[in-house]
């Protein structure tokens, strides 16, 4: 039987043609009945017919893009079609062709939005050339690839074409594989971006629908400024034939798709991990604090996370993560009373508060989890004297360091995680909100650094035994990102490069490469 659509596409393509010529005997065409005296046998449009070749489509058409899992998804239930109407083919059909015809701005070639192929099936459904094969296998492969590449499209530009989470969150693994055992990975990736829903995909579908593509393409395009920069540096570079800069360019606008919150007003610190730099600004005030630091080396990666800093405390305890004793210091330390004296390291019952020498656990009670293996606080401590604390679920703070030497590296990817900062005491004075002299100078006695003014002065000289202070609060909290950009403007609104080190620009392009 056939259905309401099956001449209809016909109809459509005969009133357009007889308008176009004048021709008055399209006063006698009043229906679709009418149609099946004007045109061949080979022109018939089966609904069926059509959707069996939609289904072949779907469950062919390798999955290279998460959006191509929706494209699937959405034609193996008994949907509405999209671009095949009752009145012919969709006009939001060249819209979208319009759209994706600009792919090479996006760092994209058109071909992931198969739009040659798009355009060679118009042509031939118009043109009315259907010598290789019939009306239905041609507008069922139309209808699937103009989903396709609408949801390639739009899921892109909005959340962007490679998922940051699955896709980092896959890279290192947290301990060797064993037969029989899953793979467990490392998450590193915990910065809270948006990810594609069913409903920004139905939405998407009913836009085309209703006829309002274009104002919902526009709608869903980056408009972060960083977006904006990446896209002009990957298209001056295309321009100018520099490929390895317009391949940077073009990584980093990927990263510029990937929506969550950004930097913006007031105070904050950004962390650009591939640069190894700190950045704390105050957009209030117009001022800026830059600082070397040093982050996760490649097996301990820093993970890319957005938080507040709450508080800083000084002469910090390292309290060792249990990784370590069990990867590092069980191996090899255990019994070794040299090497816990060198570090200055105490074990403490977690249940008694007793403090332990630590040289007298055994494997089995440091594998326990009963005891707490740390160094103990001042001069030598691994984290120095003073540490910046925000709510993560790393244990990965802001930190000083005892090894001062190691900002003069040129690769400082050294730590187990944790960033460490060149000018700790730098970054707290820039971070507090108007600190008095004397606060300044009791941060200073602290970390055993003189005091500068008259009141810190006599204070230190009138209270010799006074207890020095442990820590400094935030009461409006400073946003804090730990991110990794290997083109990422300078200070001076440049665009400055920086390597790799931890191999992600590689697997963003080879995911991008396999479309």
């Amino acid at each position: 039987m056939r259905h309401c659509l099956s001449y209809s596409l016909l109809y459509f393509v005969i009133v357009v043609l007889c308008m176009s010529c004048g021709d008055d005997s399209f006063q006698r065409i009043h229906s679709l009945e009418d149609v099946q005296e004007w045109v061949r046998p080979e022109l018939s449009l089966e609904e069926e017919s059509m959707r069996q070749t939609i289904r072949h489509e779907a469950a062919t058409q390798p999955i290279h893009m998460y959006a191509d899992r929706y494209a699937r998804t959405y034609y193996q239930a008994a949907t509405p079609l999209v671009w095949i109407t009752r009145m012919g083919i969709n006009p939001e059909a060249d819209t979208l062709l319009t759209w994706v015809g600009q792919a090479e701005t996006l760092g994209m070639d058109g071909s992931v939005f198969h739009a040659d192929t798009i355009r060679t099936l118009l042509m031939q459904i118009r043109q009315q050339d259907f010598s290789a094969t019939n009306i239905n296998r041609l507008t069922g492969r139309l209808e699937f690839l103009l989903t396709r590449a609408l949801l390639r499209y739009a899921c892109g530009q909005r959340y962007g074409f490679v998922l940051p989470r699955p896709l980092l969150n896959h890279l290192l693994l947290d301990e060797p594989p064993r037969e029989g055992k899953p793979t467990v990975f490392r998450r590193i990736y915990d910065l809270h971006s948006d990810e594609p829903t069913d409903s920004f995909v139905h939405h998407a579908i009913e836009e085309v629908r209703h006829h309002r593509l274009s104002s919902f393409l526009q709608e869903i395009q980056p408009t972060d400024t960083l977006y904006r920069l990446m896209q002009a540096e990957y298209l001056r570079a295309q321009t100018a034939g520099d490929t390895a800069r317009a391949r940077l360019a073009r990584i980093n606008l990927e990263r510029a798709r990937w929506r969550y919150p950004h930097p913006t007003g007031g105070k904050y610190v950004f962390v650009n991990l591939a640069e190894q730099a700190l950045m704390a600004v105050d957009t209030e005030r117009d001022t800026m604090l830059t600082m070397r630091i040093c982050c996760g080396n490649a097996s301990h990666k820093t993970p890319l996370l957005h938080s507040e800093i709450r508080w800083g405390e000084l002469n910090p305890y390292w309290v060792i993560p249990q990784s370590i004793v069990s990867k590092e210091i069980m191996p090899r330390h255990v019994g070794d009373s040299a090497y816990y004296a060198r570090n200055n390291y105490h074990a403490v019952d977690k249940m008694t508060r007793e403090i332990i020498d630590p040289s007298q656990l055994s494997a089995a009670q440091l594998r326990s989890g009963q005891y707490t293996l740390r160094q103990e606080k001042g001069a030598g401590n691994s984290l120095g004297r003073i540490i910046f604390r925000f709510p993560n679920s790393f244990s990965v703070y802001l930190h000083d360091t005892n090894n001062r030497s190691a900002f003069q590296y040129a690769n400082r990817a050294i730590s187990h995680g944790c960033v460490r900062v060149e000018r700790p005491l730098d970054l707290a004075l820039f971070l507090l909100e108007s600190p008095t002299d004397f606060f300044v100078d009791r941060i200073r006695m602290a970390i055993d650094l003189p005091p500068l003014s008259p009141t810190g002065i006599r204070y230190q000289a009138t209270h010799p035994d006074a207890k020095p202070l442990s820590r400094f609060d935030f009461p409006t909290p400073i946003p804090v990102w730990l991110d990794y950009w290997t083109l990422y403007p300078t200070p001076e609104g440049t665009l400055a490069s920086h390597s790799d080190k931890y191999g992600y620009d590689q697997a963003i392009e080879k995911v991008l490469n396999t479309y």
